[in-house]
């Protein structure tokens, strides 16, 4: 769980860090390059979603 909360902090950073840069730059590239932490932190959601049903199904 330690790593997945490691890897969705990160993804957010570099989520931040990137639409920091389009304000700043105004350049679309940027918006684009923001999309790409967008989608794997949907990813990392459902792998987060899916651990915790399954310690959920365990428990029962």
């Amino acid at each position: 769980m330690l790593l997945l909360r490691t890897a969705g902090f990160l993804i957010l950073l570099a989520f931040l860090v990137c639409m920091a840069l389009y304000t700043l730059t105004g350049q679309p590239v940027w918006r684009q390059r923001a999309m790409v932490p967008v989608k794997w932190g949907l990813v990392l959601l459902m792998a987060f979603a899916a651990i915790w049903v399954l310690r959920r199904a365990a428990l029962v």
